[in-house]
């Protein structure tokens, strides 16, 4: 018996980090961070993780590992110039925690710092469906470590379908059974999408995602986990 009370409270110790630091970014002095659609913003350096520059929002699509579209009822203030933060947190032990035992220390801590409360629900969506077109992928594979390709993005399928969702009128799922990282030269329709006419933006991304990716977007419906944020509060930052 005591053996298996200690195996729960390690399991238990093990969903928390050691010690996390919230704090406000500050945009007029910290260097500014270029992110990536879809990018996972934790990064692993030993025991620790760390997020900068993320909202709320950011924070929950992080630690439930789900898309922007899967979160909804982020409070009003979430994003707001105030509530932008760095996080910085140490898991316990030395050795480097997977992305996969962050994610839960994540969700704790948004629990007790943001007084977090979700509710997860199932909801059918219009999304498009990311294949392969017919002649093949237009795509580069490279290693993570290869230096940049100039005037070419880089970034998993995942990441390329996050960047088309932006200029499209529902999510992208891809279904493309494409892994790894890629190189792809690609000209979207880089519109101001609030002032540029939404249909020509939805059908010029549709023609560069076939003519210059070698992918097709494909209306369709897919049923999504979703993470409603019933409450949440301004951490203190400390």
């Amino acid at each position: 018996m005591a053996l298996v009370l200690f195996a729960i409270s390690a399991a238990a110790d093990a969903q928390t980090f050691e010690v996390a630091s919230i704090k406000v970014h500050n945009a007029a002095v910290d260097r500014p961070i270029v992110k990536n659609p879809g990018a996972n913003p934790i990064r692993i350096s030993g025991s620790r993780a760390d997020l900068q520059m993320v909202t709320l929002k950011d924070l929950v699509m992080a630690a439930y590992n789900v898309k922007e579209y899967q979160v909804s009822r982020a409070p009003e203030w979430a994003g707001a110039v105030d509530s932008i933060f760095d996080v910085s947190a140490k898991a316990p032990g030395s050795t480097p925690p997977t992305m996969e035992q962050v994610r839960p220390m994540l969700q704790a801590l948004l629990a007790e710092r943001f007084k977090l409360k979700i509710r997860r629900e199932s909801k059918q969506l219009a999304v498009y469906n990311l294949t392969v077109a017919k002649n093949g992928p237009k795509l580069k594979a490279v290693s993570e470590d290869a230096g940049p390709a100039p005037s070419m993005r880089r970034g998993s399928v995942e990441q390329i379908a996050a960047l088309l969702s932006l200029f499209l009128d529902r999510p992208v799922i891809d279904k493309t059974g494409l892994t790894g990282i890629f190189d792809y030269n690609a000209k979207l329709a880089e519109l101001d999408v609030n002032t540029a006419d939404a249909a020509d933006v939805i059908a010029r991304t549709l023609t560069a995602i076939q003519n210059q990716l070698g992918l097709r977007a494909e209306p369709g419906r897919a049923t999504l986990e979703m993470i409603v944020i019933e409450s949440a509060e301004r951490p203190s930052a400390t």
